[in-house]
């Protein structure tokens, strides 16, 4: 039995009437026979069970209209239902008389009118003046009354005749057609209905609707959840504070609205419901702001692609040294804090695998880390890539803009390769980038705030850069809150074996050996480009040697090769110049151009002590050191800061400017040479 529909009959007339209009049309609808309340508990019953549609009569029709929450179709009373019961009365007698609610007395009226007759009516508003009507038709003569079930029970106490209401079948049908009608309007409302709610509850934020006075018309689940929502009526019981009831009393949307509720931050967006033009109240998005951050990460991370992330661990850096342990643990120490490193090394000597593995042993590991070569690319695109820019910043310019590193980094890793490289101009955006903590796009006006840790990397001495006029001093000072210095590999010679098996390992296709004469040459090489170099090497001998075997011959051969000494320097035998070397040699050779290039009576004072410290060093120290020796310069050049040192007594600052340094750098070189 389909329950979808129900139809409640108020007469024992109209029931038979109602089953076999529903057999004539093949309709399997249940048929209840009850008025008033007892109909009410009868629709709630059905209602609970499914029923969309109920089909009644007369004042019960109305009574349940006010009561329940699915449509009521009235089975309209008309000219034939009247006249049939008028007709059944006259066979008792000619005083009839009708008692009901306004449907039935509306067609006894119209009877009346077009029949001519005078049918006394009376209409009733509620079922408890039935008895009053009924004792005052009695004392007025009527011998018979019309009307429906509960009239025909009180007339029975009176032994007073009662014709039950006559049903149309056309009317029946015509209700059971407008019931169809509105069935089908129903599930169609249901289905939607239930596709909104699905739809809100799938979403990730919480949505709420409220009316203008704040009653609420709708709350999704997430809202429930994130409100702690407990069936309150209204809003102001939920959110007291919120700018929600101002926007469905203004129409003003408010947009970002920071809340706490249940020790938790919430984000309110909330805009306005109108009906042409006019306010009805008001729909709000509610998330938390853990969440947002959540969300904002990882579109970050699809943004950045699976290329940003940190793939190396200190496990990964192959060494049991001393120099590299100390290394490592210091890093490791570093890794903890959320302090800038600058990482300074020779090329080669594995700056970015020591940034990653930083990062991979930080609180930030889970976050990107975004690494970019400031040397590789040009000043307009690397500031582009740095900060980003917005649609038509400039020609080429990606129509949807793009995001800078800081941007896509935040939370994580910014790690600046060959930060040396940098323009000035760029240099002065960086500074701002660190001690702000915020990022502008090229082309806009709004800042984006971020939150970076920034590792940067370099091979040239940044002090000197600094002295030459190429670096910023105060972003120096920023990038080197923490300072991690690489030892070279040839001050780890211990480890050059454990790296060449390691680099077989990698680089071979299959099983390789390595003879004894070939890892002595290796570890007995100098290495001026480092593990990197090495790994290089081992690639190639990988590549050439056959019959699986690195032979002598081949390693001799390859070495050899290795172009990294100039010519002029291979026919003197000398070995490269270290940068503090180089240094020195510059100053030598400043000293010694000022005193070839200046005559006596041109010469300044500086000129002259200058000149008196290099020969009081050169009488001392190089008769008996060859000048070619180049790893003697280290001791000439302390020799020259002491000297200096004595000529200023002791005054730094004029010791800096009597050897054209920087005060920085003569502190630096004095703390190398012991000389604080």
């Amino acid at each position: 039995m389909n329950n979808e529909i129900i139809l409640i009959s108020t007469t024992s007339n109209l029931t038979v009437t109602i089953k076999e209009v529903l057999k004539k049309r093949k309709l399997e609808f249940s048929v209840y026979e009850a008025t008033m309340e007892e109909a009410y508990k009868i629709s709630e019953a059905a209602i609970g069970s499914g029923t969309k549609v109920v089909i009644c009569r007369g004042g019960t029709a109305t009574y349940l209209r006010d009561k329940v929450g699915v449509p009521v179709v009235d089975i309209r009373h008309g000219f034939i239902d009247i006249h049939l019961s008028v007709e059944s009365a006259k066979k008792i007698s000619d005083k009839i008389g009708v008692i009901g609610f306004r449907d039935i007395c509306e067609a006894a009226r119209d009877y009346n009118q077009i029949m001519k007759t005078d049918i006394l009516v009376t209409e009733i508003q509620n079922q408890n003046e039935i008895r009053e009507r009924l004792k005052e038709y009695i004392d007025n003569g009527i011998k018979v009354v019309i009307g429906g079930f509960q009239l025909a029970k009180a007339a029975k106490k009176y032994n007073m005749p009662c014709v039950m209401g006559h049903a149309d079948p056309a009317a029946i049908n015509q209700a059971l057609n407008e019931a169809l009608h509105d069935l089908k309007i129903e599930i169609e409302r249901k289905e939607k209905y239930e596709t909104i709610n699905s739809i809100l509850n799938c979403t990730s934020e919480g949505i709420v609707g409220i009316e203008r006075d704040g009653q609420i018309i709708h709350i999704n689940e997430i809202a429930k959840k994130i409100l702690n929502y407990k069936e309150q009526r209204n809003i102001k019981e939920v959110l007291p504070s919120s700018l929600l009831i101002d926007t469905a009393n203004t129409g003003r949307e408010n947009f970002s609205e920071l809340l706490n509720v249940g020790g938790q931050s919430i984000v309110i967006n909330s805009v306005p419901i109108k009906v042409e033009d006019k306010t009805i109240g008001a729909v709000a998005t509610i998330q938390e702001e853990n969440k947002i951050q959540s969300i904002d990460r990882e579109i970050r991370k699809k943004h950045l692609g699976s290329g940003h992330v940190a793939k190396k661990t200190f496990n990964d850096i192959i060494g049991r040294s001393r120099a590299i342990d100390i290394v490592k643990k210091r890093a490791a120490r570093y890794a903890e804090s959320d302090s800038t490193i600058l990482i300074i090394g020779e090329t080669g000597t594995g700056k970015e695998v020591f940034a990653q593995s930083i990062h991979n042993y930080s609180n930030r590991k889970r976050q990107p880390f975004v690494a970019i070569n400031c040397a590789a690319l040009p000043e307009n695109i690397l500031e582009s890539e740095l900060f980003g820019y917005v649609k038509g910043a400039f020609t080429g310019a990606r129509n949807e803009g793009k995001a800078g590193i800081f941007e896509l980094a935040h939370m994580g890793t910014v790690f600046l390769d060959e930060i040396s490289e940098v323009s000035t101009d760029v240099q002065v955006k960086l500074l701002r980038v660190i001690q702000e903590k915020e990022v502008s796009r090229i082309g806009d006006d709004k800042v984006i705030p971020i939150d970076v840790r920034i590792l940067a990397a370099s091979n040239k001495n940044l002090m000197e850069e600094i002295y030459k006029g190429n670096f910023r001093e105060d972003l120096y000072y920023r990038l080197a809150v923490l300072e991690l210095e690489l030892p070279p590999l040839r001050d780890r010679k211990g480890d050059v074996q454990e790296l060449i098996y390691y680099f077989i390992k990698e680089k071979a296709k299959g099983n390789m050996i390595i003879a004894q004469d070939a890892i002595q040459m290796l570890c007995d090489y100098d290495w001026p480009g480092n593990v990197r170099q090495l790994a290089n090497i081992i690639e190639r001998l990988t590549v050439i040697c056959e019959g699986g075997i690195i032979d002598g011959e081949k390693t001799a051969e390859v070495l050899k090769n290795m172009t990294f000494i100039k010519p002029d320097a291979n026919k003197s035998k000398e070995k490269p110049a270290s940068e503090t070397e180089a240094k020195l040699i510059n100053i030598i050779e400043m000293l010694i151009g000022e005193r070839r290039n200046t005559s006596d009576i041109q010469k300044t004072s500086k000129v002259i002590e200058k000149e008196e410290i290099f020969n009081d060093i050169r009488k001392e120290v190089f008769p008996e050191i060859n000048l070619f020796e180049l790893n003697a310069f280290a001791q000439i050049e302390a020799e020259i800061i002491k000297e200096a040192l004595g000529k200023t007594g002791g005054n730094r600052e004029k010791t800096a400017e009597l050897l054209s340094i920087s005060t920085t750098t003569l502190w630096r070189k004095m703390k190398k040479f012991n000389l604080l």
